[in-house]
C-alpha cells in the first residue's frame, strides 16, 4: 500500500478509501467523516446508529447518512475523532488504517502501527475544527452542506463554545463555516441541536445509555463511560432505576470493571453521575471528591468527559 499523506492529498490513492469515526457516532464524528471524504477523497462511513442530535443535523444540513462500515477486501480507512482501539469497529483491522485526524489525548489502548502513519492530533475543541483548518490551508472551500455538518461538529463538541475543551480556533472557524453554509445565526442552530438531543422521553433506557458511550482500558481495568448532554436533566434522573438496570446488563455483557453514566445539564453546566455499585462509588469518590447519595453523585462545574470526567478516573486507576 502506498504511503497516505495528509499533507499531499493529490498524491494519495483513494480507491476503496473510507473515513470513519468511533462506535457512538456524534455530530463531530459524522461531520468530520463527511468533511475528510470531501477534502481528501473517499467516502464517509459510520460505526453505529446516530443519536437524536446527529440525526437532526444530517436532516437539517441536507446530507445523506453515511453508510455503515463493513468488511471490504483491500479497504483503506482514515480515522476521525478517536484514536483508541476500544472505540474501533470490529470490521476494521489496524492494517486497514492509513491516517488519523483527532482531538483526543493518546491514552491507554491507542491504535498502534508497524509503520509510520500520517496523524494529525491537536488539542482543539473538535475534529471538525481541524478539518476546517485543513480546508483553509489547502485553499479549498467546503460545499455548503459539508460546511454545515462541520459547523455542527464544532458546536456539538464545544457545547456552543461553553465546554472547557473549547479552544481559540473553534469559534472563528465556526463563524467562517456558518457563512459558507448560509446559516445566519449559528447560536440558534446550536440551540436547536441541543434541543433535539435533549428530549429523550421516547428513547429506551438502553439507547440513552449507549448513545454516547465509550470504552477505556486503564492499567488493565476496563471502564465504560456513557454521557447524555441535555437541557432536560430531570427527565433522565426520573429514569434512574431503568438506567441502573441497563448499566448492570452492559457491565456484565462487556466484562467491565467499572461503568458510569453522566447526565450533563447543558443549561446549568453541571453533571449528575449515576453510580451503579459500591465499586463505582469508591472510584468516583476518590476521583471526584464528592459524596454518593442514592446512586447519584452531583458534580458541579463538570461537563466534559474528555477533559474533566475521564482524566480524574484515569489518574486514580493509573496511580
Amino acid at each position: 500500500m502506498a504511503f497516505f499523506d495528509l499533507e499531499t492529498p493529490e498524491n494519495n490513492e483513494t480507491d476503496n478509501l473510507v473515513w470513519l469515526g468511533h462506535l457512538s457516532p456524534d455530530s463531530d464524528t459524522i461531520g468530520s467523516a463527511i468533511g475528510a471524504a470531501e477534502l481528501f477523497g473517499g467516502e464517509p462511513r459510520r460505526a453505529g446508529e446516530l443519536n437524536k442530535e446527529t440525526a437532526f443535523v444530517v436532516d437539517y444540513c441536507g446530507v445523506e447518512v453515511p453508510k455503515m462500515i463493513s468488511k471490504v477486501e483491500g479497504q483503506k480507512v482514515g480515522i476521525v475523532d478517536f484514536n483508541q482501539k476500544t472505540q474501533l469497529h470490529k470490521d476494521v483491522d489496524n492494517k486497514d488504517i492509513v491516517a488519523i485526524i483527532d482531538h483526543h489525548a493518546i491514552q491507554d489502548q491507542p491504535i498502534t502501527f508497524n509503520t509510520a502513519m500520517s496523524v494529525d492530533i491537536r488539542p482543539w475543541g473538535s475534529a471538525a475544527t481541524i478539518l476546517a483548518d485543513r480546508f483553509e490551508k489547502m485553499g479549498k472551500v467546503p460545499s455548503a452542506t459539508t460546511a454545515c455538518v462541520l459547523l455542527a461538529g464544532i458546536l456539538s463538541d464545544t457545547l456552543i463554545f461553553e465546554s472547557p475543551t473549547t479552544c481559540s480556533q473553534d469559534k472563528p472557524f465556526a463563524e467562517k463555516l456558518a457563512k459558507i453554509a448560509g446559516i445566519e445565526d449559528l447560536y440558534a442552530f446550536g440551540q436547536a441541536m441541543m434541543e433535539a438531543k435533549s428530549d429523550l422521553a421516547d428513547v429506551s433506557a438502553y439507547d440513552v445509555l449507549k448513545s454516547d458511550f465509550k470504552h477505556y482500558e486503564i492499567n488493565g481495568k476496563k471502564v465504560g463511560y456513557g454521557v447524555a448532554e441535555t437541557l432536560l436533566p430531570q427527565q433522565l434522573l426520573d429514569r434512574k432505576a431503568d438506567l441502573l438496570t441497563e448499566m448492570k446488563g452492559e457491565k456484565a455483557k462487556q466484562g467491565l470493571d467499572f461503568i458510569f453514566f453522566a447526565i450533563v445539564d447543558t443549561k446549568t453546566k453541571n453533571s449528575h453521575l449515576v453510580i451503579y455499585s459500591d465499586a463505582e462509588a469508591e472510584l468516583a469518590t476518590t476521583s471526584y471528591g464528592e459524596a454518593v447519595d442514592n446512586n447519584l453523585m452531583y458534580l458541579p462545574g463538570m461537563m466534559s468527559r474528555k477533559s474533566q470526567l475521564m482524566p480524574a478516573v484515569q489518574a486514580v486507576l493509573s496511580a
